[in-house]
């Protein structure tokens, strides 16, 4: 069902587009030096956020293969040449820091491509020294169209002046996410919306639903991750209640009131489909 809807949905961008890219100029960023696109690896597990960054990196001109984790996206890079990969930190079946030591450390027409780390929670995600040394920079979702370019700049002219891959050199301030979904929401065409917002409502209560069930089989580690694949959601999408809310408890998750999780979930979902 997931890549039935991020289908749908892109389909129903490919026209409309160009609305995704918020005040961004033509880039020269997104062509080699013959003229041909970049080619951009991107892994995320989330169809909602695949689907919104895609169309960004596409927008600037990229040429964006998207896959759903990072097992997938090492076989994408065994499999063909890209100029810059993105890789989503938490993923289902492989994770970001395991696909880019992978990709890095074992693919060699991959040892010096430009990879950088997309996370909600760059700082908790894992351990900081696990993922500093696997990136070249760090992007916190959601991140605009402005913020990925520069990000990206940055790495590939760290490449092409001949550096050696090293730790990560920057995160970048996040900005608010209201602002982002705010922009989409202006320009996106109707019945793209619609699609979106339908996705990434039945995301969030399906992470609602497993993170209320590890909470109560006491699954720790099933528990971290279903908090911070929700609260990264409720970000890209301006649910800033609900951000605040699975933030708040962090250090005490029984203390998260589903019923009022699942009520917010239900807020937004009608909200936006109303308009």
């Amino acid at each position: 069902a997931g890549s039935f809807v991020a289908t749908r949905i892109g389909q129903d961008m490919s026209a409309g587009a160009t609305a995704l890219s918020v005040d961004l100029p033509a880039s020269s960023l997104a062509r080699k030096a013959d003229g041909a696109p970049r080619r951009v690896l991107y892994a995320e597990d989330q169809v909602s956020s695949r689907v919104v960054t895609k169309a960004m990196l596409e927008k600037m001109g990229f040429e964006v293969e998207a896959v759903d984790d990072g097992e997938v996206a090492v076989e994408k890079a065994r499999e063909g040449l890209y100029d810059i990969i993105l890789l989503d930190i938490e993923m289902p079946v492989m994770d970001g820091v395991t696909a880019a030591r992978i990709i890095r450390g074992e693919i060699d027409s991959h040892r010096n491509t430009p990879i950088l780390a997309l996370s909600a929670f760059l700082a908790d995600s894992t351990e900081q020294s696990d993922w500093r040394n696997a990136f070249d920079t760090a992007v916190p979702k959601p991140a605009n169209s402005n913020e990925l370019q520069r990000a990206m700049a940055r790495a590939i002219a760290s490449h092409t002046a001949g550096e050696q891959p090293c730790a990560v050199t920057a995160v970048l301030e996040q900005k608010p996410a209201a602002n982002i979904w705010d922009s989409i929401r202006e320009i996106m065409p109707a019945r793209s919306l619609t699609a979106l917002v339908l996705s990434a409502s039945e995301e969030m209560n399906h992470l609602a639903l497993a993170l209320s069930a590890a909470r109560e089989a006491g699954e720790i580690e099933h528990l971290r991750h279903y908090r911070h694949a929700l609260a990264g959601l409720a970000r890209n999408f301006g649910i800033t209640e609900l951000d605040q809310m699975i933030t708040a408890t962090r250090e005490a998750p029984r203390g998260l009131n589903m019923s009022a999780v699942f009520a917010l979930i239900e807020e937004w979902r009608r909200s936006h489909l109303l308009h």
